[in-house]
């Protein structure tokens, strides 16, 4: 009966398509026979495939242990592993009192929320981890190991049909019975072994370009310094100098922190001070505008008036895959709060604090409260930007900021930060060479990637036969 039904011209076959009843499995979802998913099944199942072929429930054991997370040395948890890389990512986040999942060193993780993050890891150390992963170990590793195992299930080929698999809406994720029934491939032994060892060779290549890339920005602070003339003073952390005394007449500002008097901070200071360029308070050569505390009930789904908070922020770098937006007449009301391109922006509160960001987005956009716009026609705000992220200076801020668990700084604490001040044809200079510091970093870090995915595509040609 199928044969008399067929799909009108023009209809998207990736959205609307014909089922046999008899291909129904475990779930009603149209989404579970998806095209995309069914042409992985057709290539396995097919019965001239050269591998041999297994259910995932009949060569691994699903690990029932369980523990809770805060009794446990070493906790993972979904944000600890990569995506699409299977690489670990340590992490201080409180790791809850929820129950965990037990592994042990060689244990596979993978990743049943959200299946399209392609979350895999091949463990390196015994611990727990959120239940949102299920712990698998091969039964048998002279059938197919578990280093094999955990490149297989990374793979596009595997993302391609699980992302079709999962079930909810809030927190989509896959059934514990359709991982167990994913089909695995079981190449020869010395074709699993040639697959690990392409893939070892390009996390190889991977982790030396990113340590390249690492090593080219950490060199920033220092070329700045130099360029600067600025020599930092050796830190003596003995005892006898981490005590002192302190005139009262020498306490100002309502400070009463003991970091904010010590010679150490003070020799900091000094360092800036003693430049070969003349220095100036930022307020001399720069103006301040703080963000506005715009409501929450004001946030509309889209518009033409983005609104930057802390979250978009970082160091060097404003992001902006989590946008709020305002109503557009916002624009005009609060035009007081409007950022211009090229403008400076500081977190002044919680974890990014003094973290600046140059706003070189071709958007109109208001600034939330506790950030700040930096504004100069005097500065190179590139050079400037530069300046304020170095570790000397997010170390004065932090100094300059008041409270504990959020430290906050002022607009006070900001303006009043010395720097030097070069002829703007050196802060071009500084600005341009940085650039070109951090283009050779993002380039490695592009390459190091397109690596990882070039390995992984020719690993998918061989257990796909392509």
């Amino acid at each position: 009966m199928m044969s008399k039904f067929e799909l009108s011209d023009g209809l998207d076959e990736n959205k609307i398509f014909l089922l046999n009843l008899s291909q129904l499995s475990t779930q009603w979802s149209a989404n579970f026979y998806h095209k995309e998913r069914l042409k992985y099944l057709d290539i396995f199942l097919n019965p001239n495939y050269k591998f041999d072929i297994k259910r995932l429930n009949k060569i691994i054991n699903i690990s029932s242990q369980k523990s809770i997370a805060s009794k446990v040395d070493n906790y993972i948890g979904m944000a600890n592993i990569e995506s699409n890389t299977g690489k670990y990512i340590s992490s201080e986040k409180d790791k809850g009192k929820g129950d965990c999942s037990l592994f042990k060193k060689g244990d596979v993780l993978f990743g049943k929320l959200r299946p399209y993050l392609n979350k895999v890891y091949l463990a390196e150390f015994n611990g727990g981890c959120t239940t949102e992963f299920i712990v698998m170990d091969t039964l048998n590793e002279n059938i197919i190991s578990n280093k094999f195992l955990s490149i297989f299930l990374l793979l596009d080929c595997v993302v391609n049909q699980t992302k079709h698999m999962m079930t909810g809406n809030t927190l989509p994720r896959l059934q514990t019975f359709d991982i167990e029934n994913l089909i695995i491939p079981i190449p020869p032994k010395e074709i699993q072994q040639k697959i690990i060892d392409i893939m070892n060779n390009a996390y190889i290549q991977k982790k030396q370009k990113e340590q390249q890339a690492k090593e080219l920005l950490d060199s920033i602070d220092n070329y700045l310094l130099d360029e600067l003339g600025i020599v930092l003073p050796e830190i003596d952390n003995s005892l006898k100098k981490r005590i002192f005394e302190v005139n009262l007449s020498e306490i100002s500002g309502g400070r009463f922190d003991s970091y904010f008097y010590t010679k150490e901070y003070k020799n900091l200071i000094k360092s800036i001070l003693n430049s070969k360029f003349p220095t100036y308070k930022l307020k001399e050569k720069c103006i301040f505008i703080a963000g506005y505390a715009f409501k929450s009930n004001d946030y509309c789904k889209q518009s033409n008036a983005l609104l930057i908070t802390i979250k978009n922020i970082f160091k060097n770098s404003i992001n902006l895959k989590k946008v709020t937006y305002l109503p557009d007449n916002f624009l005009q009301e609060y035009k007081k709060y409007l950022i211009n391109k090229n403008d400076l922006l500081i977190a002044m509160t919680g974890a990014t604090i003094g973290k600046v960001a140059l706003f070189n987005v071709d958007k109109s956009a208001l600034l939330n409260q506790r950030n700040g716009i930096i504004r100069s026609s005097l500065i190179n705000t590139d050079f400037l930007m530069n300046l304020l992220n170095i570790e000397l200076y997010q170390k004065i801020i932090l100094i300059n900021a008041v409270g504990g668990a959020q430290p906050n700084i002022s607009e006070t604490g900001i303006m009043n930060l010395n720097i030097p001040f070069p002829p703007l044809e050196k802060q071009n200079e500084i600005a341009k060479y940085i650039q070109t510091i951090r283009d050779k970093a993002k380039k490695l870090k592009t390459e190091a990637t397109q690596d990882l995915e070039n390995a992984k595509l020719e690993v998918e040609k061989m257990i796909l036969g392509k």
